[in-house]
């Protein structure tokens, strides 16, 4: 379809910096606000943009809708009644349209959300059927808060995560004029990839706040000795590099150097927890694939 009418439920930083990257690759563009305020804030800043009370009945002629909304973790739980009450809404607009729909969760949610709870809850309240009436894809944000605009715009990578191929093309459409590397797949696959990109980044940050300390308490320039790490270390400056699957760490260094610095980092006081956890999967890893570790042979190079 060329030019699909985009509808962004939820404009805040990730909607509304997805509705304006659209905008300006000429694409029609309206925002559903929660509250008067947001909706006459963006109104005055020129965007088209409605209530939920507004336009239902047959008057929602959009093509696709991207569900922007929080999904904020409580009590360290996700909380996903945001997501669940803005497919009711949804299901309840499209419930009297004619034309097919393409419903695209752009939240972070779990895998299986986007099946088990948002398509799920579309057809109950539009009475239509998935892949007949509508479709659905799973489309991660790659963002950064402060550059949100400028990276919707120029996205390093698009993921289109399809509940069938119906699906998938009308969001390829959408992003057809955008200059970035395009990947198809599932919608768990999608859900999936987000979480393992926001979940390496938490655990390589962690990694050298935890080097940068015992760095510190021994007198060593932390910032020369990673800037060095990010030119010598293969999972550097290598993107394939630990993805493939090739079991658990081994050779003649990985295992007896992580123990190494942690017998070390140990004597001397220092905390190495992600250290000590990283061995400790590593550990599991071969004692579910069958693997026997030769603790004797490591300590005996230490």
């Amino acid at each position: 379809m060329k030019n699909p009418k985009v509808c962004i439920v939820g404009p805040g930083v990730v909607g509304l910096a997805t509705g304006r990257s659209f905008l300006a690759k000429g694409l029609e563009v309206a925002f559903f606000g929660r509250t008067e305020s947001a909706v006459v804030k963006l109104k005055n800043e020129g965007f088209k943009a409605y209530e939920r009370k507004d336009v239902l009945n047959g008057a929602f002629d959009f093509d696709i809708t991207f569900l922007t909304v929080p999904t904020p973790t409580i009590n360290a739980k996700i909380n996903l009644d945001a997501m669940e009450l803005a497919a009711i809404d949804l299901g309840k607009r499209i419930r009297f349209t004619k034309k097919y729909h393409l419903v695209v969760v752009k939240s972070t949610v779990p895998p299986g959300t986007t099946e088990e709870l948002v398509i799920k809850t579309v057809e109950e309240y539009s009475g239509k059927k998935i892949g007949k009436d509508f479709g659905a894809c799973m489309n991660p944000e790659y963002l950064r808060e402060e550059t949100a605009y400028d990276d919707a715009l120029n996205p390093w990578v698009i993921a289109i995560g399809e509940y069938d191929k119906k699906s998938g093309d009308l969001l390829y459409d959408a992003y057809e004029s955008f200059n970035s590397p395009l990947f198809r797949c599932s919608i768990r696959e999608a859900e999936m990839q987000k979480y393992v990109h926001n979940l390496y980044n938490a655990a390589k940050i962690s990694f050298f706040n935890e080097m940068r300390e015992i760095a510190k308490a021994s007198g060593i320039d932390s910032e020369r000795v990673f800037n060095i790490t990010s030119l010598s270390a293969e999972g550097m400056w290598n993107p394939k590099y630990g993805i493939k699957d090739r079991g658990p760490f081994s050779g003649s260094c990985l295992p007896k150097d992580t123990q190494a610095f942690l017998r070390w980092s140990e004597q001397k006081g220092y905390n190495a927890d992600l250290l000590k956890t990283v061995i400790d999967v590593n550990d599991k890893h071969k004692e579910r694939l069958g693997i026997k570790t030769d603790s004797h042979a490591i300590v005996a190079r230490l």
